[in-house]
């Protein structure tokens, strides 16, 4: 049975998705590391990074002993604790004492309308005395060339701020499944050539690496600024560029390691608020939850029923319902190796696809459900509101150009 025009349709769209995904994020809109750091001027400017912990045990010793690694010549790490529970202070204190580059700060009490992140990060601020500052989450671990190669990368360039994107670790088949559909998620929203784009609003920094100039931080008003925010990271990337600063995205690959959830639990509850929190921010509440289930419709559409389809073709012997299926199933796999690079990879992705987008629904479902009902997400013992939305995008005509 030849296939109809509905048919035809059908399989068009799916590939018009796929050239739509490659032309936005790929293509060289993402510049990699150098090999080396020759990249970097002789005399390279002072780094301050500032990690903020709250009840990270798990992961603070890894990450602090992979900053202090670094080979970048100019560098001080500032590690804010923010009211752990656990023995995050402890681990900080003992690190402390092993090497004068370290700082650590006690975390202040949350004042009423702050959000955690950003209140940590002003305090490690204040004490900061690079002419660059670096943000960086507590659940990472940086290879020991990756600030020397992302400066070499960002100072030649007229960007003011810099994100890179990295891995992210899996440790085990359930955090693997939660992540896989909320990662490929933003990986269907997000426009890394956007980004560098100074008259787009696509600001969707990744908060694991965040470097700023001072002069950029200061005139956004630090993250005092986006204290009201519930995506942080995000917020602070989008008034920047409303301020006109370019920012630089960067694929770091192997050389940023992040390792966001431990357990599939941990990972449903933190993705559950992620996903509001995000969306909210963006477009506020109302228009936020009817977005985000019409985007997870579509999703559903793209990822879930092109297998339908060919079963359906498949079981009651429709050749051509079954060649529509697989030419749908080919274009999603076609996205996944874009998101992941690797062959082998988007082959377990595309089986495990339909089981993880049956938890993206259900995380999307009970993340709206009880943001609506607190008027907020939980997160780490803390309410975190979701009511303050962004400005009116509204850009400079002239983007502020940094002096190289």
């Amino acid at each position: 049975m030849p296939l109809s025009f509905s048919d035809g349709f059908a399989v068009l769209i799916f590939w018009l998705i796929v050239w739509h995904r490659w032309s936005r994020q790929c293509g060289g809109s993402m510049p990699g590391l150098p090999e080396d750091n020759l990249c970097l001027p002789e005399n390279a400017p002072m780094v301050s990074i500032i990690v903020p912990a709250r009840d990270e045990e798990k992961n603070i010793e890894r990450c602090i002993r992979s900053l202090l690694a670094q080979d970048y010549p100019r560098f001080e790490v500032i590690a804010v604790d923010d009211g752990s529970k656990d023995a995050t202070s402890e681990i900080l204190a003992r690190l402390g004492n092993t090497d004068s580059r370290l700082k650590v700060v006690e975390g202040k009490a949350l004042p009423e309308g702050w959000m955690g992140k950003a209140h940590a990060i002003c305090q490690g601020y204040s004490l900061a005395k690079g002419d660059w500052l670096l943000f960086t989450d507590a659940d990472t671990f940086h290879e020991s060339y990756l600030l020397s190669r992302v400066m070499g990368v960002v100072l030649p360039s007229p960007a003011s701020l810099a994100t890179a994107v990295g891995e992210q670790q899996t440790p085990g088949i359930g955090v693997g499944l939660v992540n896989l559909a909320v990662l490929s998620y933003i990986f269907m929203v997000s426009d890394r050539k956007g980004l560098a784009d100074s008259k787009s609003r696509q600001s969707l920094i990744n908060g694991q690496y965040v470097l700023m100039t001072r002069e950029a931080y200061e005139a956004v008003g630090t993250h005092a600024a986006v204290r009201e925010y519930s995506s942080t990271d995000a917020s602070l990337g989008y008034l920047a560029k409303l301020k006109g600063f370019l920012t630089l995205g960067i694929d770091a690959g192997e050389a940023l390691k992040t390792t966001m959830y431990s357990s599939m639990a941990e990972a449903y509850r933190g993705w559950s608020r992620s996903l509001v929190n995000g969306i909210w921010t963006v477009l506020g509440p109302t228009r936020g939850s009817w977005t985000l289930l019409l985007l997870t419709v579509g999703m559903l559409f793209f990822w879930v029923v092109p297998w339908l389809t060919w079963l359906g073709g498949m079981e009651t012997s429709n050749r051509a319902q079954a060649l529509v299926g697989s030419l749908q199933i080919l274009a999603v796999f076609s996205v996944l190796w874009m998101k992941s690079g690797k062959f082998l990879k988007a082959t377990l992705d595309l089986i495990l696809m339909p089981a993880s987008f049956l938890l993206f629904m259900a995380m999307v479902g009970s993340g709206l459900t009880g943001a609506w009902f607190r008027r907020g997400t939980v997160w780490k013992g803390r309410i975190v509101p979701t009511a303050k939305s962004l400005p009116p995008w509204k850009p400079p005509l002239v983007p502020r150009l940094r002096k190289q």
